[in-house]
């Protein structure tokens, strides 16, 4: 006796097994990310004490590499000497990237830092006095409520102790960061010698990389050559081009969005007469890196501290920062970035979240870019998959469901 299945049956069976194992792995995934996250944290430790160098002149290189083209075209280009010179041309155009790069660096140093380092250390030193004035704030507070002939409400739920408790946890946690943060400062500072030969090695790779780019992508081809066909090259080349693109398009925008919003946050803050505003301006310019997230968290630490020293001046600050990030993404953000991403609001917080997850702070930015490239050769290997089954991509986005056609049928 035969046994008759039924293949649409069999097919739902399999279509529900394959999203219940989805679902299952899903679930494990994140239920294990910290197991994860530790891995992954103590492998990129252990390839970045090792390729240190490496990490740093690839990385350096690919931010110069915008700059050094636009000198290389727009600027010796132009000099009919080294038009057809083309390694001169590309000596220059390097140096005169290395020679901004060191006058960044020698700004940030000699102007930047050291008013940094003395806001941090004013805040450590004047917050006994902000906690005294928080906790004589919240004491008029209760003094002004329990003439309210709220002793009863008070004296049941204890809602002043609460809120001092709180307080006084919250300002020791905030000290013990502070803290730390100088001592990680000065631990960096007085190590730094370290990490300067990492870095000098570093440059150094980036300037070959730089002036041999060309003789790079001629033997990345080869090798591409010699494991792919022909057809599949100029696809790997032209995906290769795109990602690089978005990937340029959307750090340099966002840097060059970042540093005019810390620049109007510090005009701005001087206005108000804000003090610590070279500090705040950095976290408010820094933090902007981040999408969506990014100014909250750069506002909310601004607004907290001015609040120690002034409920009205935090209030204005609020306001301020408030109409910044109003401007930068109304206004300065669509006008700079544009659709650098092409990726919906949805999938830039989820990337955030598990760049952040992941890598923190440095997954947190490069996770919208990282996760677009990714979408991107997605939406490439379906439109190819699709064009072997001869219908387009917009085809199969109308495609009508069964009750669809049943209806039309009927």
């Amino acid at each position: 006796m035969k046994i008759k299945l039924d293949r649409r049956l069999l097919k739902y069976a399999f279509h529900a097994f394959l999203v219940i194992s989805m679902a299952i792995v899903v679930y494990q995934v994140l239920e294990n990310m910290g197991y994860f996250t530790e891995q992954l944290m103590v492998l990129w430790k252990w390839i970045r004490r090792i390729l240190s160098p490496f990490i740093i002149g690839i990385f350096a290189a690919y931010i110069l590499n915008p700059g050094v083209r636009r000198f290389e075209e727009s600027v010796y280009g132009r000099i009919k000497l080294l038009r057809n010179n083309i390694r001169i041309k590309r000596m220059l155009s390097i140096s005169s990237m290395f020679l901004i790069v060191i006058l960044f660096f020698v700004m940030i140093f000699v102007v930047v830092t050291p008013r940094v380092i003395a806001s941090i250390s004013d805040i450590v030193r004047n917050f006994p006095e902000y906690m005294d004035n928080t906790i004589v704030f919240v004491e008029n507070l209760e003094v002004s409520l329990r003439a309210q002939n709220l002793d009863a409400f008070f004296q049941e739920f204890q809602i002043i102790e609460e809120i001092e408790a709180w307080l006084e946890n919250g300002f020791q946690y905030i000290r013990e960061s502070l803290d730390e943060i100088i001592d990680m400062i000065f631990f960096q500072i007085t190590n730094i010698t370290s990490g300067i030969l990492n870095f000098l090695i570093g440059m150094i790779m980036a300037f070959y990389l730089l002036y041999d780019k060309n003789l790079i992508k001629k033997n990345i081809n080869k090798v591409l050559y010699t494991i792919f066909s022909k057809e599949m090259v100029y696809k790997i080349n032209d995906f290769g081009r795109d990602a690089d693109d978005l990937f340029g398009r959307y750090i340099v925008g966002r840097s060059i969005d970042s540093f005019i919003i810390g620049v109007i946050a510090f005009i701005g803050l001087s206005i108000l007469g804000i003090p610590y505003r070279m500090l705040f301006s950095i976290i408010i310019g820094v933090t902007n890196m981040i999408p969506y997230f990014g100014p909250y968290l750069g506002g909310i630490p601004v607004i907290i501290v001015t609040m120690f020293s002034s409920f009205q001046e935090a209030l204005w600050v609020a306001l301020f920062i408030l109409a910044l990030q109003q401007f930068d993404g109304l206004v300065l953000g669509p006008k700079i970035l544009g659709d650098s991403v092409g990726i919906r609001p949805i999938w830039i917080i989820l990337s955030i979240y598990v760049g952040g997850r992941i890598f923190g702070i440095l997954g947190m930015f490069l996770g919208v870019p990282v996760f677009a490239v990714i979408v991107m050769f997605l939406e490439r290997l379906i439109a190819r998959r699709l064009g072997k089954r001869g219908i387009s991509p917009a085809e199969a986005e109308s495609a009508p469901h069964r009750g669809e056609n049943v209806l039309k049928d009927g």
